[in-house]
């Protein structure tokens, strides 16, 4: 398995690149690459062309996964996918960057899911009924039937959520206590009150 930090967004409502902000004193995308880290497996920070020289000044080469050029999609499905062609074997665990608190113990009961049910081909949580599709477990498997509908243009649209749909998704409901973990930051006046 792999770790995969998505921090290829535009960041066009905060103004600036969300993984390169600083919460007490690590860089966004450093602080989801350490809760990653913590379940035992490699990491690597998914980036756009703009983003690359920038991002190996802080991560170095090896770790960066830049959008592959040939990949006809947007939004974190192009991060996602670029991800498994570099690594097209691996299964991926998914992790925004601008989940900022995102809790450990949550990616746990994510990777405990994907060892007791094998059969699936996603792990997602669900929030009031809505899937949280960019803190997830993507198999191999899934990504590889993923591509080919992205290839032979039977993927009508390239949001993570109708991913999720064409896909057998293993679904863990947050619980009241933990919602406050999947609030992701997109302007500097939701960040302001940390």
């Amino acid at each position: 398995m792999l770790g995969v930090v998505l921090c290829g967004g535009q960041s066009l409502r905060m103004g600036s690149d969300k993984g390169l902000m600083s919460h007490q004193d690590k860089l966004w995308a450093q602080l989801a690459a350490d809760k990653l880290a913590l379940l035992q497996i490699p990491v690597v920070f998914s980036v756009n062309a703009a983003q690359q020289e920038t991002y190996v000044g802080y991560f170095g080469e090896a770790q960066l996964v830049t959008d592959h050029a040939l990949v006809d999609v947007r939004g974190p499905l192009l991060g996602v996918l670029s991800a498994h062609l570099l690594n097209p074997k691996q299964d991926l665990f998914v992790l925004a960057c601008d989940l900022l608190l995102m809790e450990s113990s949550l990616l746990e009961k994510l990777l405990a899911a994907y060892h007791a049910y094998p059969s699936f081909d996603a792990f997602v949580f669900t929030r009031n009924g809505q899937q949280e599709p960019l803190c997830g477990i993507y198999s191999a498997k899934a990504l590889k039937k993923i591509w080919h509908l992205v290839q032979t243009h039977q993927l009508t649209k390239h949001s993570m959520k109708f991913v999720l749909s064409n896909l057998l998704v293993h679904e863990i409901i947050v619980e009241d206590k933990d919602d406050r973990f999947f609030g992701n930051f997109n302007s500097h006046a939701e960040i302001n009150g940390l």
